[in-house]
């Protein structure tokens, strides 16, 4: 008996450390917040998971007001006790709220999806005040508690550290600082912390006053990475990445990034339950150094040199030479490469007056990276020979500034040679062969006329004049009845506009689609207050119109009496009022899903477009 009690003891206890190592390596989500906040005060709600989630999505929060999220940050302890190595991620998802009411709010737990499974947080309560909650001393901090805070650190009942420039600082790192007016310069932004980032309030990058800018694609989300900068390890997030053009030269500066940004620190705690974990968000204030840049004039340029600085190759492509006049030929130039592609202009091309020229049509693909920005411009000319001939135009010379000999280089096309015929079976086209040069090309001709007919032209004949033409009567006709027609119609429509309400009634279903567009354009803008009022001046405008009810009589009541009066189906009414209840309601206590302006929206074009087809006088 005591060896089958003692077997189930530790069968027990056995049972016990095994659900205690599956919690420890289980997914835990857990969310937090200060506890109170104040009307139109900004406070933060953290919801942190120990391993990557492929999306996110928060719970149900009514009565706030989302300002900004999420802003993620991570962060990894590694451990080696005796041999024994462990390691644990911690992903932290910030959120900042504003309410603009008193009471107390729940934020319903966030849903995490990991391995395509579903993960649920805890919900969080935050009671809001009329005042704003200030916290003691000089530092603007929310303490908030975090049951996890002791398994994820040794800690969290220590007081918090001060940060210094060391441990947290943002840099605008440039790859030069002496260059050539039109070179390019890449500025990358970064964040470097020692301590717990969980957030940026507020994000002001330079302006790049100087200097023509092209955002290099980032990922949208700033993910910290373990980076060595003089010599220490730092946590370091790229904000942002450009490349710059300068546009004039002499010493330029790039003025400082400037950043607001939160950092959790342990807390001590006062209480018994030591056990646990708190922590204090700070805010921080960042400023970066402004970077001073040596932009140089470009040496004495040849004539041919338009602006382009870089590294480029030039191609020219002719779709035929040998055309019949009046053919078209279409010459495609196109210059490739690295460089200031937003500075090269179309080039120069002189053309002899025997051909029709047509404007050129101009194509960009570039794309920004790293290197630079890269890729090809083209200009595509269609010219139409007007006369036979052999016409050589020479060539079409290219000039820019090499930034890696620091040089002006020239680069040549073939000679443009163009053979046209005056007809499939002319032979002759070649006796006369024009030479041109780019710098020099002249109308060739002495009296600038060409090829005139001296044969028969067998002209008849073809001219009778109007007073005895059949039509000549109707010359007067057509504008008299024309005349009578019009007075007609505007009588009619001044008779018709005289009563007011029956332009209106018949104009209502227009206003109010005027009214539902623009209440389309809010609703894609997120501007919920703005939507909900003109879905509600679209509803009630159209009843007033339609129905002939003055706005100062119209009411829900007499609405629904006319309706029926006219006979309109019970359902129609119930659905007209529902909306308007609907939007009421919204426009005074707001909604968050999005879906549910889609849905308001398709509602209000329904009954419209119901009434409008019943409702017959």
């Amino acid at each position: 008996m005591k060896r089958r009690s003692m077997r189930k003891s530790i069968i027990t206890i056995l049972v016990f450390l095994i659900s205690l190592t599956g919690f420890a390596d289980g997914i835990k989500f857990t969310a937090n917040s200060a506890p109170k906040a104040g009307i139109g005060q900004n406070f933060q709600v953290q919801f942190t998971i120990n391993t990557k989630a492929s999306d996110i999505s928060l719970g149900n929060y009514d009565g706030l007001k989302l300002i900004n999220g999420p802003s993620i940050s991570t962060s990894q302890n590694i451990s080696i006790v005796n041999g024994n190595y462990t390691q644990e991620n911690k992903y932290t998802y910030t959120y900042i709220f504003q309410a603009s009411q008193t009471g107390t709010f729940t934020i319903g737990g966030a849903t995490a999806i990991v391995d395509g499974k579903s993960y649920t947080s805890n919900s969080v309560n935050v009671e809001i005040q009329q005042s704003a909650v200030q916290s003691g001393g000089n530092r603007r901090n929310s303490r908030n508690y975090d049951p996890w805070a002791n398994f994820n650190n040794n800690n969290a009942n220590s007081q918090p550290k001060e940060i210094t420039a060391d441990d947290l600082f943002v840099r605008v790192f440039v790859d030069k600082t002496s260059m050539y007016k039109g070179e390019s310069l890449i500025a990358t932004i970064k964040i470097y912390t020692k301590v717990d980032l969980v957030g940026f309030e507020d994000l002001k990058l330079p302006s790049f006053d100087n200097f023509y800018a092209e955002e290099i694609e980032t990922p949208g989300r700033i993910n910290l990475v373990r980076e060595n900068y003089n010599n220490q390890a730092y946590n370091v997030g790229l904000i942002k990445k450009y490349i710059l053009y300068p546009r004039v030269s002499g010493d330029l500066t790039i003025e400082p990034c400037i950043i607001d940004c939160q950092v959790r620190q342990p807390a001590q705690s006062n209480n018994m339950m030591g056990f646990f974990g708190y922590y204090e968000t700070e805010s921080k204030s960042l400023k970066s150094p402004e970077i001073k840049i040596n932009v140089k004039q470009l040496p004495q340029s040849p004539d041919s040199f338009s602006g382009a600085v870089g590294r480029f190759n030039f191609k020219l492509d002719q779709s035929e030479d040998t055309v019949l006049v009046n053919d078209a030929v279409t010459i495609k130039i196109s210059i490739s490469g690295s460089g200031n592609f937003n500075m090269i202009e179309t080039p120069k091309i002189s053309w002899p007056k025997e051909f029709e020229i047509y404007e050129p049509i101009a194509s960009q693909n570039t794309k920004v990276d790293a290197s630079g920005l890269n890729g090809t411009k083209t200009w595509e000319y269609t010219i139409i020979p007007r006369y036979p001939g052999i016409f050589k135009l020479g060539e079409i010379n290219f000039t820019y500034f090499d930034t890696s000999t620091k040089q002006y280089k020239t680069l040549s096309s073939p000679s443009i040679n163009i053979a046209v015929k005056k007809d499939i079976n002319d032979t002759h086209f070649g006796e006369t062969s024009y030479n041109y040069a780019q710098k020099n090309i002249d109308y060739i001709g002495e009296d600038d006329i060409r090829f005139i007919n001296f044969n028969s032209l067998n002209l008849s004949k073809n001219y009778i004049p109007v007073v005895l033409s059949s039509f000549y009567s109707w010359y007067f006709i057509l504008p008299f009845l024309l005349f009578i027609s019009i007075v007609l119609i505007l009588r009619k429509k001044i008779r018709e506009n005289a009563n007011i309400a029956k332009v209106k009634q018949r104009k209502a279903g227009k206003t109010s689609q005027k009214r539902l567009k623009k209440a389309r354009k809010y609703m894609r803008l997120n501007q919920k207050e703005a939507f909900y009022k003109e879905i509600i001046a679209a509803l009630w405008g159209y009843c007033s119109d339609k129905l002939a009810i003055p706005v100062s009589d119209l009411t829900k009541d007499r609405t629904e009496i006319i309706l029926k009066e006219k006979e309109i189906e019970n359902y129609t009414i119930v659905k007209l009022l529902e909306v308007i209840d609907k939007c009421e309601f919204a426009h005074f206590a707001p909604v968050s899903a999005e879906t549910e302006l889609t849905y308001i929206y398709k509602e209000a074009v329904e009954v419209i477009e119901d009434l409008e087809q019943k409702i017959k006088k």
